[in-house]
């Protein structure tokens, strides 16, 4: 299997730390390692990894390289602009066709937190396995723990006792009432953006659901590994569909299936995404950098440049850097996303 990172994501959830130049894949919000360090590391432990491949921007790529120095550079697949997940996974999987052939690829995304590596390996294998035997396409599936309505699900038809299973369907971001069913009935999963087949499936099923991008990356795949190839990308790159692969493809493709995995997994997705995976103190404060708590519960506290000083608040996200400080419920992480919009709108770019 070639394992394919998806790293061109912004990551705007995370500001004021992450920035245009320093989006969410390049920050340690975990531990001591990026998040880009942590999900390559990862699928290196895979025993059939065959080689790691990133996709991103190319001013992204430069910055990528210096995180994963060992990855050779031509692993690193820059694309013109963004284009959502679907143009990426097919420009990756014409890359990969002219190279290594008929090969399996499995797609990942930057920035999701993975523990039971076992159990994830596991996975693999069996999706290594069922992409192998055909034209299949494969996601591994988690386990909801909640009734989330920011997660797509997948609706699986439980034919067997094993841990793969047809899917009858997707759905993406349901209302509460809806997830709350999804999550009592027991026959769905959220989909993780993971996804194993060979090259020549995905590559079919775009001809089938997505002709425009399929077209402009055939037309320019005799160019892939010479020196013509940047520019004519740059020249069909605009034309492409921008769309995501689950709606793309995925939503009206056959023959799919989808693997009920056992690993741990989270979508670091937001401030309340990080404050839910950390370690807490015995007032349920997550605190990082130079701060102090009084009389404070339930907050994640990240002090970066200078001290930071929380008392007397419950639930909150607090976040300081060098420039700029941000201070929101943290049942409203997802707001963050506002006031980027706001400062785009006010050409405050030297805080971006």
């Amino acid at each position: 299997m070639h394992c394919v990172i998806l790293a061109g994501g912004a990551g705007t959830r995370f500001w004021p730390k992450s920035r245009i130049d320093r989006p969410k894949q390049l920050l340690k919000l975990v531990n001591s390692k990026t998040l880009i360090v942590q999900t390559a590391e990862l699928l290196e432990g895979y025993a059939n990894c065959e080689g790691l491949h990133m996709v991103a921007s190319k001013p992204l790529t430069e910055l990528l390289k210096k995180e994963v120095p060992h990855t050779p550079d031509e692993n690193f697949i820059a694309e013109p602009g963004r284009r959502n997940t679907a143009p990426a996974i097919a420009l990756a999987a014409f890359i990969l066709r002219k190279r290594y052939g008929n090969t399996v690829m499995g797609v990942f995304p930057a920035d999701h937190l993975i523990r039971k590596e076992n159990e994830f390996y596991r996975a693999l294998e069996q999706a290594d396995a069922k992409a192998s035997e055909g034209e299949n396409l494969i996601t591994l599936g988690i386990q909801p723990s909640y009734p989330a309505t920011g997660y797509g699900y997948v609706e699986f038809n439980r034919d067997n006792d094993s841990d793969m299973h047809p899917v009858v369907r997707f759905t993406e971001k349901p209302d509460l009432e809806t997830a709350k069913s999804f999550l009592e009935g027991g026959s769905h999963l959220w989909n993780g953006g993971m996804f194993i087949w060979r090259v020549n499936t995905i590559i079919d099923k775009m001809e089938q659901h997505l002709p425009a991008t399929f077209e402009r990356l055939t037309s320019i795949e005799h160019l892939i590994d010479t020196p013509k190839f940047e520019r004519a990308l740059a020249k069909v790159w605009p034309d492409v569909d921008s769309i995501s692969i689950d709606y793309g493809v995925l939503e009206n493709a056959q023959p799919i299936f989808t693997i009920e995995t056992r690993f741990e997994w989270h979508d670091l997705g937001s401030w309340r995404t990080l404050y839910d995976v950390l370690p807490k103190d015995r007032d349920g404060n997550v605190i990082q950098g130079d701060a102090t708590v009084i009389d404070s519960h339930n907050s994640l506290i990240v002090s970066e440049g200078h001290y930071t000083a929380v008392i007397g608040a419950n639930d909150l996200i607090v976040v300081s850097t060098a420039d700029a400080t941000i201070v929101l419920p943290r049942s409203e992480s997802e707001r963050v996303q506002e006031i980027v919009q706001w400062l785009k709108s006010r050409d405050r770019e030297d805080l971006l």
